[in-house]
């Protein structure tokens, strides 16, 4: 029931940053971090989903990790009889027990062994790819090479590692190439092809797969690349029972004049030389539950649709931010990007 862990293998100083938790945090299996002062002595804990409600409410990432740490962990001293309650009172999915010692040190960590969860994928592959012009004349977009590799192999890939043993492709736009590429592909997971005969939009094909058994899943834009841990994403959708989640990117961008704001009475306020606009923007990757999967048609949907309608029937819609790396292949430049990236 209980897997008992290194303390060495998670732990942070609290003198350290949120910037260097998330670092960390890329770097281990574990999606949680002990804080510590220098004796060793706990100081709190932080989740991947506590960085993530940091950077909702903006908080400034160079700043110590204690500004978002869970100050009031749940703990045991060593030899205790206790374990069992102690982990029924944990609300998160992933439920970690630091251990203490009489001097109160941490000296272990005990995890509470998951239980599997049937998950399955939906890359969404079967767009034209028109933004990239003549270099998706003969090549669906997902089959564009990045590096050695193609955009569809890196996304495969991204979620066998995740264990995804089912994944469904849509496609429509060369639909062939794509259906070649994968028979001669090795696949670790059972892959299925959708073909739509005509476009659904980017949410029309989840009408395909909803007789199907699953509890969650995981949709993907074909033209996405991202370093976001899937694992975290689906703990995340299950931890808080959202319906549905959104992983959203920042976006930033420059308007080049001077922006006038105007007070109630339309009167001059303040003048803004050339500001820079921030922006949460849909990423291209979700979690749906079955029950939001059910609300698709047959008919064309596309993926703001069926947000903008799970909102409006009382849905739980949740909000995952990406602080990993992400890359939307929509343009000949950002392909370039990444081209170049694939070489460092």
């Amino acid at each position: 029931m209980f897997t008992e862990i290194s303390y060495s293998l998670v732990q942070i100083d609290s003198k350290r940053s949120i910037r260097d938790a998330m670092e960390v945090l890329n770097k281990i299996d574990e999606r949680f971090l002990v804080v510590l002062n220098r004796e060793k002595k706990l100081l709190g804990t932080i989740t991947d989903g506590d960085i993530r409600r940091a950077l909702l409410k903006n908080i400034d990432i160079n700043k110590k990790v204690e500004l978002c740490m869970n100050k009031n962990p749940i703990f045991s001293y060593e030899n205790s009889k206790n374990y069992k309650s102690l982990f029924k009172k944990m609300k998160s999915f992933i439920k970690f027990l630091p251990i203490l010692n009489k001097d109160k040190k941490i000296i272990a960590i005990l995890l509470e062994n998951v239980l599997s969860t049937n998950k399955i994928a939906l890359v969404m592959a079967g767009g034209y790819g028109s933004r990239l012009g003549q270099i998706t004349k003969n090549t669906p977009k997902p089959l564009l090479k990045i590096g050695p590799k193609t955009m569809l192999d890196i996304i495969l890939e991204k979620l066998e590692k995740s264990g995804y043993e089912e994944i469904y492709i849509s496609t429509h736009y060369l639909h062939d190439r794509i259906k070649k590429f994968l028979n001669n592909r090795k696949s670790l997971s059972k892959i299925k092809i959708i073909y739509e005969p005509k476009p659904l939009g980017t949410a029309g094909c989840i009408s395909k797969i909803k007789n199907v058994n699953f509890d969650y899943l995981t949709v993907l834009n074909g033209d996405v690349v991202s370093d976001i841990s899937l694992d975290a994403l689906n703990e995340f959708h299950l931890e808080k029972k959202y319906d549905l989640t959104l992983t959203v990117a920042h976006f930033s961008t420059e308007i080049p004049f001077g922006v006038v704001d105007l007070d109630s009475k339309f009167q001059f306020k303040t003048l803004k030389e050339k500001p820079t606009k921030k922006y949460f923007i849909l990423s291209g990757i979700y979690c749906l539950s079955k029950s939001i999967c059910d609300l698709v048609t047959e008919s064309y949907t596309d993926m703001p649709e069926l947000i903008n309608n799970s909102k409006r029937l009382g849905y739980k819609i949740g909000i995952f931010p990406i602080y990993e790396y992400w890359n939307d292949i929509g343009t000949s430049k950002a392909l370039n990007k990444e081209n170049k990236r694939s070489k460092i």
